[in-house]
């Protein structure tokens, strides 16, 4: 029996107030993420570190959460800032040679490009695979890659028109040829469902303010077990050592898995936030949201379609995700502002609106985004 939607959206009080079409760029928390925050403040407040050791049990127990979401084992998973750390930590890790190559996407959103473009000053290059009809295809990408190509890093989901891409035939080819396979997750993950294995990835980055719906300031980094000797930390602390919580004396020994990747004391605020929001993801079943999600986002594209409102976003069945694109409203700047002032949130991209709902919105929420849009646009 599918869940109760009902019980899912008196989860998000900003039901109450707005539509909230703006997922993929800053969402809105649930009330126990809310909770959660506010419990550990006020321990830390009113015990100092008594309950550190506790602190400490919840931060593995989110570890292996964001592990089960992805189809990983625990100690292929650290604590990220965000998912530039991450990209970064992978860019920075791998050891390079002159003349070899890395292939990153046209297009997409900054963080999953300039952490390669930084490798020019170790001869590294860059190439950019382009977008045919705001896709991106194996053959794109095929094109950009020769016998020094080391890395192909790809958005599992395209944050400005929401083309899914095929993880699993890319990470197919980067295996077939030796390559490491890198994807910037932070616009599929609490959306749609991945699994690290299935799908041949090597390294996975994403934080939690979008579709998995925790605040700023907090994500994960995947790196597979088969990486680890490879994949070197080049910022090191004192927690990156084993045993380390023996001091002295000193014992520069590297903890052989993911782990080595957090130098120092973890954030455990937004650790517990985080693993607030995942748990109210897995308990709903990221299948399940998926699924949601998708038929939203088929009913908002029809609506565009009956308003003759062209949709940027590939719309093939195995394409789409939670993110719609359109164009057709003059001054989309303008609109966006004028659809806030009523109440709807989305947010201006490509020359039109991106909207972007997740699985707790519902037909009442697109009948009040069509209405407003109607009032605004003047259909």
């Amino acid at each position: 029996m599918s869940p109760d939607i009902s019980r899912w959206r008196s989860e998000f009080p900003v039901t109450e107030r707005v539509v909230y079409f703006d997922h993929a760029g800053v969402a809105p928390v649930s009330k126990r993420v809310a909770d959660a925050v506010t419990r550990f403040v006020s321990e830390a407040c009113t015990q100092g570190r008594l309950n550190y050791r506790a602190w400490e049990e919840r931060a593995e127990e989110v570890r292996a959460a964001f592990a089960r979401l992805v189809g990983a084992a625990a100690d292929e998973v650290a604590f990220i800032a965000n998912t530039s750390e991450g990209l970064g930590v992978v860019a920075t890790g791998l050891e390079w040679r002159a003349g070899d190559n890395v292939v990153a996407v046209s297009g997409e959103f900054p963080a999953n490009v300039y952490p390669w473009w930084a490798l020019e000053r170790l001869g590294v290059e860059t190439r950019m695979a382009t977008l045919e009809d705001f896709r991106l295809t194996l053959a794109g990408l095929d094109r950009c890659v020769d016998a020094r190509t080391r890395l192909i890093s790809v958005s599992a989901v395209d944050f400005a028109t929401g083309h899914r891409r095929s993880l699993k035939e890319i990470g197919r080819y980067c295996r077939e040829r030796g390559i490491v396979f890198c994807v910037d997750a932070v616009q599929a993950l609490g959306a749609l469902r991945i699994d690290v294995e299935e799908e041949g990835i090597d390294c996975l980055a994403a934080d939690g303010h979008k579709w998995l719906l925790a605040p700023e300031g907090c994500g994960c980094l995947y790196v597979a077990r088969r990486l680890w000797d490879r994949l070197q930390p080049q910022r090191v602390g004192w927690k990156s050592v084993v045993d380390h919580s023996r001091y002295l004396p000193y014992h520069f020994i590297l903890k052989p898995n993911a782990l080595k990747f957090e130098p120092g004391s973890l954030n455990l605020l937004s650790i517990h936030a985080l693993g607030a929001a995942l748990d109210l993801l897995l308990e709903v079943g990221i299948g399940w949201i998926e699924e949601v999600l998708l038929g939203l986002t088929r009913k908002l594209r029809d609506g565009l379609a009956e308003r003759n409102l062209p949709v940027l976003s590939p719309g093939g069945r195995d394409e789409i995700s939670g993110i719609t694109t359109f164009r057709g409203v003059a001054r989309p700047g303008e609109v966006e502002q004028k659809l806030r002032e009523r109440g709807i949130v989305v947010r201006e991209r490509l020359g039109g609106l991106r909207i972007s709902p997740h699985f707790y919105c519902n037909d009442e929420d697109i009948t009040k985004f069509f209405r407003a849009l109607d009032e605004v646009i003047g259909c």
